[in-house]
This record gives C-alpha cells, sequence and structure tokens, in this order.
C-alpha cells in the first residue's frame, strides 16, 4: 500500500502547466470516451438539488455536466494552471487552489461532495473524514476512480493497455510521466478496498461500490446520516 503523501506527490508531478491545456482531449482519447458514460453514471447517484463540491475539478469536465443539470456547484483542485482552463470556459461558480484532504468549507453545507479520478492520490482515512464533515445531514459522497481488475482476463486487457499507453508517451511528452507511472499507483494505492471502510469507520451509511468497464473502474458512494 502507498504511503501517505506518496499519492500527493504523484499528482503534483502529472498534472502541470505543460499539460493543462490538452487534459480534457487526452482524457478522451485515453479512456475511448468512456469518460463521459462515468460522469453521467455518477451524476444519476445526485439525489438532492442543492450545492454540489467537486474535489480535484482540474479543468471543470465534471464540473459542466454538473452545472448543465442545473446544480449550484463548488470546486477545489491543487493545480492552478488547471483551475486557469476552468475559468476559461466561464462556468460561473467557485472554485479554490487546495487540497482534498485540507477543505476550507465549513461544516455541514453541501448536499454532495463529488470526485472523478481522485481516491488513488489521497490520504484515504483524510479523505473520509473531510468529506463527513463539510457534508450536511443526509448528503452524499460519490467518488470515481480506476482500479486493478480483479478477473485474470480483464487484467490482461488492462495491462495491455498499459504497455499501449506506455509506448504512447514517447510520442506525448507532455504526458509521459502519467502514462508510465499511472498502473503502478492504481496499484499501490488500494484504494477501492480502503475506502469503503473509511466511509463506514467515520459514520456514513448506505454505502455502495460498483465497477464498470471490465473492472477497470469503481465508483463507491456513501450517505452521511
Amino acid at each position: 500500500m502507498m504511503n501517505t503523501g506518496d499519492g500527493h506527490i504523484y499528482a503534483k508531478n502529472f498534472f502541470t502547466k505543460l499539460n493543462s491545456t490538452s487534459y480534457d482531449k487526452i482524457v478522451k482519447l485515453t479512456t475511448f470516451g468512456q469518460d463521459f458514460y462515468w460522469k453521467r453514471k455518477m451524476l444519476k447517484k445526485i439525489t438532492t438539488r442543492g450545492p454540489v463540491l467537486e474535489l480535484a475539478c482540474g479543468t471543470g469536465i465534471l464540473s459542466s455536466l454538473l452545472k448543465d443539470s442545473g446544480y449550484s456547484v463548488y470546486g477545489i483542485d491543487l493545480t492552478f494552471d488547471y483551475l486557469k482552463i476552468l475559468r476559461s470556459k466561464n462556468l460561473k461558480y467557485f472554485c479554490v487552489n487546495g487540497t482534498a484532504v485540507s477543505l476550507p468549507f465549513k461544516d455541514n453545507y453541501f448536499d454532495c461532495i463529488i470526485s472523478s479520478y481522485l481516491p488513488k492520490y489521497c490520504d484515504i482515512d483524510k479523505l473520509a473524514s473531510e468529506c463527513f464533515r463539510v457534508l450536511k445531514h443526509g448528503g452524499i459522497a460519490i467518488l470515481h476512480d480506476f482500479i486493478l481488475p480483479h478477473r485474470k482476463l480483464f487484467r490482461v486487457f488492462w495491462n495491455s493497455y498499459f504497455k499501449i499507453l506506455k509506448f504512447s508517451g514517447r510520442f506525448v511528452k507532455n504526458w509521459a510521466k502519467v502514462f508510465n507511472d499511472l498502473d503502478s499507483l492504481i496499484i499501490l494505492s488500494n484504494w477501492y478496498d480502503s475506502l469503503p471502510k473509511n466511509f463506514i469507520d467515520k459514520g456514513f451509511i448506505d454505502v455502495t461500490s460498483e465497477t464498470f468497464t471490465f473492472e477497470t473502474v469503481a465508483m463507491i458512494s456513501a450517505k452521511k446520516p
């Protein structure tokens, strides 16, 4: 399992000014368009109409979908240059430069916390604590990220995919670090096994987990009673 703080280092090395402008296109290409499908699945889990906080909002892909669906959106992201791209989209919502394990928001404020691709970078215990703190009673946390497939056949395809991705890094220099190290990070983080237990330990109820696309991604949700 990854040491506390390692994920933060990965994130700072992965997401930089050099690749901020190409992030949207890279996500679409490297997920074969599945990113949109996964995000729509997340939106269907939201059960309230109150304020939504997106953790690791990045360039605003998920934020745009939330705004289009009529939600009042707040965002936070580690990489300032990604937030600059988000702001250029004129989404007109409040977003700050910061981390998901130390949220600059008051207790019991949000109806929903949502995030794509974040858990593998975080101290899961601190992430669960902050989600519980800032959610209202009855609020829901919905987190989605990559995982290592459990079934052997799916794992064969998973390994083949990352071989291709690493080869692609030779030609897409700004993304070479991500393409070369992402598989190791996914394996080391073990977030999918840790997060449900941490949610329960913090007091969440109705903890659910789902996998999609040949067990390559997972979504975990939990409710604050």
